[in-house]
């Protein structure tokens, strides 16, 4: 062969390596097109002396230094930075390094879209997620809170043109854009078997939003779509009218922490009058303001579906409270209203019960972060009472100030019918225990919970197993506060009931499986920057793990306060501060000293509660070096 052909068969090689325009079903039937003396062209310039080495059965390559495109003589690497061969996972594991143990199992077989994953990941020059490549053999797919390429979107996409048992899809604040969203619209132009889609926090703007919006509008295939958070303007809201009026599948829509505000307000009050479809939407933090309340109020009123409303966070005040009432008036499906945070007065509260006294349906009614007034909340709980053909059975007025004829009243609601209220401090007593009770629920619940489990002797997932009976890997809130009062675990039911809420990511009512493999995640992450700062001698209280130990030994001080167990520690850890003369630490440490000790101290008991040493021996430490490395036993 002569040079000039030489040459021709080597710029076809870097013409299809680094491809002008993406498309995905070149990447898949790439392969099935290409001249075969292209690929074999290929396998040898990308083909070098790479040392192997065995972990056990498997076998792993070793990185090779990556070529500069400056490294030639010429200027140009004889290996392009997105070279690839799609039949040879040495050269791909070579060139773009990632733990081939992590992402490939040998013993496990693959699903060919986990292949063509893995070769689009090649293609792009982009590190494959081990998360993504396992979920794509599940039906719930979670890839969060990753910076991505277009090249990592790509990738993806490709893996979804193959897959089939992905259904629900989550890929929330990975920042893709609306030229990512653009991707993940071609590849569900062939895949149909995703129902629940998540593209909430990435930036999507109305270009890929709207890219969305077809898609879904030609397939009619999701049943719940999140585009939250993606800097939807008021001038973008005709983008979104296609929504409510074309889909017949679509049944929950989140389009929260946008700003649609008054013309937003206006177009889906419309189409709601016209919607037969969507039974729950999810509006808040839209600034809808007065004006927009009034127009989605009017929508509302004529709509005969709809059964979730959250308009959360948008300033009504009186006007939008006005008309909320004319709609409940004449609405007979809404169960569920939130309106928290939105500026409602005493007055306005007035105004909004008109409405409600006529309304028979209404089950949650979510009112908290407003300025009620003790009062007001008074006026509440009078109507709950006194009207017999109310359906309201939880109440929520969080943070609100109640006085204590407040909690006389709902004690003799609660003996005539089931209720569940929820409201803020009682004045003159604090209605929900301890401070330090209250600070917890301030704090991460994974890492409260899991904190609590190594001071108690069970591990969360442990208990999840326990009662996920049928394996469907889901329990619900009940489920899980059951299993935590069998521990016995010391909380109140408030508390325990505001954690699992905030377990509960998706807000779906249930805590899955993927869900806790998350928090498990986030705490190890967490547990990483608590064991620095132990051994860069720093204080521990400035990260979050050391915080919530402390709160939490402090809590358990108190609720085990009547334990001899406890007593015995504290009297031990008395005598060690005596003996090693570090009153002042202790002073600047207070309670907390004694409390953490006594976790250690704790662990002398085994888990059949057999009798406890009589005497235990404490190393010959200086006492700041014993709270320093403190930590519960597993």
């Amino acid at each position: 062969m002569d040079i000039e052909e030489e040459k021709r068969r080597l710029a076809e090689i870097r013409d299809m390596i680094d491809p002008t325009e993406f498309d995905i079903w070149s990447v898949i039937k790439r392969a099935e097109t290409t001249d075969p003396y292209i690929i074999m062209a290929k396998h040898r310039m990308n083909k070098g002396s790479t040392k192997r080495v065995k972990t056990g059965r498997k076998v792993v390559g070793r990185n090779r230094r990556r070529v500069s495109n400056t490294e030639s003589d010429g200027g140009d690497s004889s290996r392009s930075r997105n070279s690839f061969n799609m039949y040879d996972w040495e050269v791909a594991g070579a060139e773009y390094p990632y733990d081939e143990e992590e992402i490939r199992d040998p013993q496990t077989k693959t699903e060919p879209c986990q292949d063509m994953y893995l070769r689009a990941c090649s293609t792009f020059g982009v590190h494959p997620v081990a998360s993504f490549y396992k979920g794509l053999r599940e039906e719930k797919c979670i890839l969060w809170h990753r910076n991505m390429t277009t090249d990592d979107i790509k990738a993806i996409a490709v893996a979804l043109v193959g897959n089939s048992t992905i259904e629900t899809l989550d890929l929330s604040d990975n920042d893709m854009g609306p030229l990512g969203a653009k991707y993940i619209a071609d590849a569900m132009k062939e895949n149909t078997f995703i129902t629940n889609l998540n593209l909430s926090d990435n930036k999507l703007t109305a270009l890929g939003v709207k890219y969305i919006v077809e898609i879904i509008i030609d397939q009619d295939t999701i049943k719940s779509l999140s585009i939250a958070g993606n800097g939807l303007r008021e001038c973008d809201s005709e983008i979104i009218r296609p929504l409510f009026e074309h889909p017949v599948n679509l049944r929950h829509l989140d389009m929260s922490r946008n700003e649609l505000r008054m013309a937003g307000g206006e177009v889906i009050g419309e189409a709601l009058l016209e919607n037969e479809t969507i039974v729950s939407l999810d509006l808040s933090w839209n600034h809808l303001r007065r004006d927009g309340a009034c127009f989605i109020a009017d929508g509302l009123a004529g709509n005969t579906c709809l059964r979730k409303l959250n308009l959360a966070w948008n300033g009504f005040h009186l006007d939008g409270c006005q008309a909320l009432a004319r709609a409940l008036e004449q609405n007979n499906t809404l169960t569920e209203l939130d309106i928290t945070c939105n500026r409602i007065s005493k007055e306005c509260l007035e105004k909004l019960m008109v409405g409600l006294k006529k309304n028979t349906t209404l089950e949650i009614l979510r009112i908290g972060k407003n300025p009620v007034t003790p009062a007001g909340a008074m006026l509440l709980l009078e109507f709950l009472k006194d009207n017999k053909t109310t359906g309201i059975r939880e109440l929520d007025i969080t943070d609100q100030l109640v006085k204590p004829a407040f909690v006389d009243v709902l004690a003799e609601i609660k003996a005539i019918k089931d209720i569940k209220v929820i409201f803020g401090p009682v004045q003159g007593r604090d209605k929900r225990g301890d401070d330090d009770e209250l600070t917890l629920m301030d704090e991460n619940p994974t890492i409260v919970l899991m904190e609590l489990g190594k001071l108690m002797g069970f591990r969360l997932l442990d208990l999840f197993a326990a009662f996920d009976k049928d394996g469907s890997k889901t329990l619900d809130h009940n489920e899980i506060k059951t299993g935590l009062r069998m521990v016995n675990i010391p909380l109140s039911d408030d508390c325990i009931d505001f954690l699992i809420k905030k377990l509960d990511v998706d807000g779906d009512g249930e805590i899955d499986f993927g869900e806790l493999m998350a928090a498990q995640t986030e705490y190890r992450r967490k547990m990483g920057k608590f064991m620095a700062a132990q051994e860069s001698d720093k204080d521990i209280e400035n990260t979050e793990i050391g915080r919530i130990r402390i709160k939490l030994s402090r809590l358990m001080s108190k609720k085990m306060s009547g334990n001899p167990a406890f007593r015995r520690g504290v009297e031990n850890m008395t005598k060690i501060i005596t003996q090693q003369g570090e009153a002042k630490f202790a002073e600047k440490m207070g309670q907390s000293l004694v409390q953490r000790m006594r976790g250690s101290l704790s662990h002398y008991v085994d888990r059949d509660h057999q009798k406890r040493s009589e005497s235990i021996t404490m190393p010959q430490l200086t006492l700041s070096d014993k709270i320093r490395q403190w930590k519960p036993m597993n």
